[in-house]
């Protein structure tokens, strides 16, 4: 990595942090200025708008969180049920506890302009994934004779992490509540 790409990813880093803290409103060039420990002058070299930089902020989270995401997901030698809570933990629990949620609705609606059609195929994949998934483990079989198929069961699963999202006040929440739905699921098979 050259020295404009480690600065560009270390503007990124910062920006991330003060996004999450102050919401896309309430942040200025300024703030990511001091938080990047850069000049604002030397920041406009990188990114010529704020909007220009929360769109490559937003693209670094989303590859961020498909690396983490698919990353847990793949850990074959971890239990299944583990891989699943982790992998949601990072899709959904990422800022839960930690980020205002008038903030983080803010940003989320901010991002939809741009960054919609890519976080909805990332919410397939993951689904679609976390399918295939309880398949190759036979977990997804085990509930065939209740009517379920691997996608609703994962499609379930999803569901049930993003409303732990919404309602958990405390990451140790949003994972008590995921861990319920994962072991419903994977308790069969």
């Amino acid at each position: 990595m050259d020295g404009n790409s480690e600065r560009r990813t270390s503007i990124l880093r910062a920006a991330t942090e003060v996004f999450l803290r102050f919401g896309l409103r309430k942040t200025s060039m300024d703030d990511v200025a001091k938080a990047a420990a850069i000049s604002r002058q030397g920041l406009y070299l990188h990114f010529v708008t704020k909007d220009e930089l929360f769109q490559a902020v937003i693209g670094q989270m989303l590859d961020d969180l498909r690396d983490t995401t698919w990353g847990a997901l793949e850990q074959g030698d971890a239990p299944t049920a583990d891989r699943l809570a982790r992998a949601f933990e990072a899709f959904h629990g990422v800022t839960v506890g930690t980020v205002d949620r008038d903030v983080h609705g803010e940003l989320l609606s901010s991002a939809q302009s741009f960054a919609a059609d890519r976080m909805t195929r990332m919410e397939q994949e993951l689904v679609a994934d976390v399918a295939t998934l309880l398949g190759k483990t036979g977990h997804a079989a085990a509930w065939e004779e209740a009517g379920l198929s691997a996608a609703e069961l994962a499609q379930a699963l999803f569901d049930a992490s993003a409303g732990a999202k919404y309602e958990s006040a405390s990451l140790d929440e949003y994972r008590r509540r995921v861990r319920v739905a994962v072991r419903i699921v994977t308790s069969r098979g």
